[in-house]
Formats: C-alpha cells, sequence, structure tokens
C-alpha cells in the first residue's frame, strides 16, 4: 500500500518564497558583516589617535544589494589603510612628508620641533627597510571563516524552516 499525500501549505508553496529568501539572506549577511567588523578592528593597530579617529574609526561595514545579490563589505576608507594592511616593500618610496610627525611626536615622546627635525630620517628608513603589513582583514577573512559559515548556516536553516511552515 502506498499513502501519498499532498499538502499544501509553508512559504515555498503559500507565501513569498522569494521574500523569505532575501530576508534570511539580507539577515545572514548583516550579522557576519557585524562580526567581520568587530574582528578586523581587533586587529587593527592603534594609531597615534587611537580609537577615536584614524584607520580604527575608519572601518565600517555595509550591506548592498545589486542586481538581486546580497554582499557584505568591510572597508576603510583611510589613504593609509591598504599600506597598514599590506605593509611596505624595502626600496619603496618614502612615506609622504609631515605625515610621520604627530606619529613620531607620541610614539617618541618628542615636542613637534623636534619631531619635525627628524621625520626625514624616519620616512627614508621606512622606505629603506619596509613595513610588515599588519593583515587585519585578511587574518579575519582566513581565522575567521568558520565563524561566517556558522552565521550563514544557521541562517539557511532558519529560511528552510520558514519555507517548509
Amino acid at each position: 500500500m502506498i499513502d501519498a499525500r499532498i499538502t499544501v501549505q509553508g512559504g515555498m508553496l503559500t507565501g513569498n518564497p522569494e521574500q523569505i529568501v532575501r530576508s534570511h539572506m539580507r539577515a545572514g549577511m548583516h550579522e557576519a558583516v557585524q562580526l567581520g567588523v568587530r574582528q578586523v578592528k581587533g586587529r587593527t593597530p592603534q594609531g597615534v589617535m587611537g580609537a577615536q579617529g584614524g584607520l580604527l574609526a575608519s572601518i565600517q561595514g555595509e550591506v548592498r544589494e545589486p542586481g538581486g545579490d546580497v554582499l557584505g563589505i568591510i572597508s576603510t576608507d583611510s589613504k593609509y589603510g591598504l599600506t597598514i594592511e599590506k605593509g611596505r616593500k624595502p626600496g619603496s618610496k618614502m612615506p609622504p612628508a609631515g605625515v610621520m610627525v604627530r606619529w613620531i611626536e607620541v610614539k617618541m615622546g618628542m615636542s613637534t620641533e623636534e619631531a619635525q627635525g627628524i621625520e626625514f630620517l624616519v620616512r627614508r628608513k621606512i622606505a629603506r627597510k619596509g613595513t610588515k603589513g599588519a593583515l587585519m582583514f585578511e587574518q579575519t577573512l582566513e581565522e575567521d571563516g568558520p565563524l561566517f559559515q556558522r552565521i550563514f548556516e544557521r541562517h539557511g536553516l532558519r529560511m528552510t524552516r520558514e519555507l517548509g511552515r
């Protein structure tokens, strides 16, 4: 004996499945972006402005929906962001004049005049030796990948349940 039943229920058949899917995609991406911003900020070196300004304060996340996709972006608009992330190769150009004065003042405890007096030397040494990248974005993606995966799996499961109700 074969017992077959057809039910006409659940979001897949009676609701708006596209809306349910997009809603869960958006929710998962918002959660993942919030986690990503927290993790990147936790790995970002604090400059002379601390958490109030500079690179750390410029890291932000957003969720966009171009062409029906749901895209999460974690970025910085700081002009130094890429240099801090990737570092500088030895033998590269010197940092621009004037940008190191405040850093020298704070890190070396010097007056503005003293910092201005040695800034060229600091810039030249950075150009010669290079700097190591902080890799705060790269490490977040690599090391926290399982956390992001769990977020999307959890939201996928919730979506499946809602579509089946």
